[in-house]
């Protein structure tokens, strides 16, 4: 499992070898992080270069994050289809940052996918820290098209460190299950209707520590 970073902190360990990140390319790692983590699940549907939209060198390092007018990532599997859109960004600027672009790509491949296969798509928003405007506005997770239908988007914010708790797990127990995410991210999405932001987010962290509870007892 590959770490990274916060601000403070700019570092990578990847395969065991601990790799310094500028600053200015830790949104591009972060990325690349993720992709690496999604990769090792050996579970995908679509290609491992479809299921990123930033280039790699001929190390397989990134060479920059991933153009704009989409999602970071894509990860396709058997039964449903995984986008996932980060953000170094922790202040009250990520909900304007990410609100409107990360619910636009998740309608985007939501569309794309009920006219290609039918498979549900949910989106992960993985920061260091997740800002309650941004959580209030993809626990509402609504998008019109322009043609105004309205469309219903499953959005879940979990923060970098979540994220890393849960995949530990899952390769420390065994128990490399990719169905184990959508049960963890079905889970988070029904507690939406009942919940504010600050309130959905503690059970959000809850969700996460009763997973990694089971995948270890």
């Amino acid at each position: 499992m590959e770490l990274i970073i916060t601000r403070r902190n700019r570092k990578i360990l990847s395969n065991g070898e601990e790799i310094e990140v500028p600053q200015a390319e830790a949104p591009a790692y972060f990325e690349w992080v993720l992709w690496r983590a999604f990769l090792a699940i050996n579970s995908l549907a679509n290609k491992p270069y479809e299921a990123r939209r930033f280039k790699i060198d001929q190390d397989f390092l990134p060479v920059g994050t991933a153009p704009g007018n989409g999602p970071d990532l894509i990860f396709e599997f058997d039964d449903f289809v995984l986008v996932v859109e980060v953000t170094l960004t922790a202040n009250s600027r990520q909900e304007a940052a990410e609100g409107e672009p990360v619910r636009r790509h998740v309608a985007d491949l939501v569309a794309l996918y009920q006219e290609q296969s039918g498979k549900p798509v949910y989106g992960l928003f993985i920061a260091n820290r997740i800002d309650s405007n941004a959580a209030e506005t993809f626990r509402i997770g609504i998008w019109y098209t322009n043609t105004d239908e309205k469309m219903r988007l499953d959005i879940i914010p979990i923060t970098l460190a979540q994220f890393k708790d849960v995949f530990e797990a899952l390769f420390v127990s065994g128990q490399v299950d990719v169905a184990l995410i959508r049960e963890l991210l079905e889970q988070c999405g029904n507690l939406r209707p009942t919940h504010e932001a600050p309130a959905w987010k503690r059970e959000i962290a809850d969700v996460v520590q009763r997973t990694v509870g089971q995948l270890l007892q």
